[in-house]
């Protein structure tokens, strides 16, 4: 920031200031045309300005409306762009679990659901938990002539079931198969996430904030490939994810798992424990809202602290809101080092903003990218090197 040299204690200082405090907004303007001075290529610039409308305005539009030359969607996600444009109407068959959660995906980003099919009558006339109508096959079938031409989404996971579905759907009662999608689970573009803007070099040591499941540990060995690689050190807070992950990557070797959260400093804060990817660090507030319920107390560390003296190469952030407090944490040792990092900054509006200000501040010459892996507002990846 004007005034204040690039990574100094009292750069550092004034940064978690102005986060704790809840004005980062003061000097949010200046932060943006930095760090829009540093993007080098036409996508990094439309996804900013994208989020930056969405920042101030609150409609997901700005991003889902971003032509798909500037997100990074695998082909089953851009069949869903193409087709469920903003406004449209839509289908689903299944009112459980999977049902909800496309139901409410769609709604964020301005696609109406006009009912659910559903074998099950119990679950009509009206869904309890959507507000959404309810109908039965036969219903469907009875009413054919209003349904026939709207597009058709199949929420069950398990793809033997959604396959007899859409079989019994354009063989039995005659839908277009062209009027039908399988529902899609993870909305981004998972393989090439992290891993796609840059490539390996020699002896590479990745540091990975938030393991969940441990497919980001092999992905990286993946993409260093015949290189091979020097050392992970891989942190998963989640109690249940990291035991899976001690089973799961005790093959890769040259890896080590730590049970802790990354923060600014080493202290024991309230974690919401549901043992999927979605886990993360709360505030006591939040934690007695929730009655304590699904809240477990973890350790953080800084990874000045746990990492101090390593060389590190490549680190990744996707930790759930906790990112800007993580690089606090990680100042001494990305000065040192100088790693690249894919970094996630969509679980917080600014976030596209405060965290490359944040990286600027330890290094200036620092070149900033932003890539787009999701079909809503998530999954948005800033790459530093």
């Amino acid at each position: 920031m004007k005034g204040i040299e690039f990574g100094t204690d009292e750069s550092a200082a004034k940064q978690k200031a102005l986060r704790e405090s809840g004005n980062i907004n003061a000097d949010f303007p200046e932060m943006a045309e930095k760090v829009y001075a540093h993007l080098n290529d036409e996508i990094s610039k439309k996804i900013f300005e994208a989020r930056k409308l969405y920042a101030s305005t609150g409609d997901v539009g700005y991003i889902t409306g971003l032509e798909s030359k500037y997100r990074n969607l695998n082909s089953d996600m851009q069949v869903y762009v193409e087709r469920l444009q903003k406004g449209s109407h839509l289908l689903i068959y299944g009112a459980g679990v999977a049902g909800h959660y496309l139901a409410g995906r769609f709604k964020q980003f301005g696609v109406t659901v006009d009912c659910f099919i559903d074998q099950d009558e119990s679950k009509g006339p009206v869904d309890a938990k959507t507000g959404i109508k309810v109908i039965t096959e036969k219903e469907f079938i009875g009413n054919i002539g209003l349904y026939a031409d709207k597009t058709i989404v199949i929420s069950y996971p398990v793809k033997p079931v959604a396959d007899e579905v859409k079989k019994r759907l354009t063989g039995e009662i005659g839908i277009d198969e062209k009027n039908i999608l399988m529902g899609i689970y993870d909305w981004r573009n998972n393989q090439g996430q992290y891993f796609d803007f840059f490539g390996p070099n020699d002896n590479e040591v990745f540091v990975d904030c938030g393991c969940f499941d441990g497919a980001t540990c092999y992905k990286f060995a993946g993409w260093c490939g015949a290189k091979g690689f020097d050392h992970i050190y891989s942190f998963e807070a989640d109690p249940k994810n990291y035991e899976k992950c001690k089973k799961l990557l005790a093959p890769l070797g040259k890896c080590d798992l730590y049970p802790y959260g990354t923060a600014d400093v080493n202290k024991k804060v309230c974690f919401a424990s549901d043992a999927f990817e979605t886990s993360r660090i709360i505030s006591r507030e939040e934690a007695e809202k929730r009655n304590f319920e699904g809240v477990e107390e973890i350790e953080t560390v800084a990874l000045d602290d746990i990492l101090e003296g390593k060389r590190v190469t490549f680190i990744k952030m996707d930790i759930e809101g906790a990112e800007y407090e993580a690089l606090l944490g990680a100042r001494k040792l990305i000065m040192e080092n100088r790693p690249r990092m894919a970094i996630s900054v969509y679980h917080k509006y600014e976030d596209f903003v405060t965290l490359a200000n944040l990286v600027l501040e330890m290094h200036p010459d620092y070149r900033i990218a932003f890539r787009h892996y999701g079909f809503d507002d998530l999954e948005t990846i800033m790459y530093v090197e």
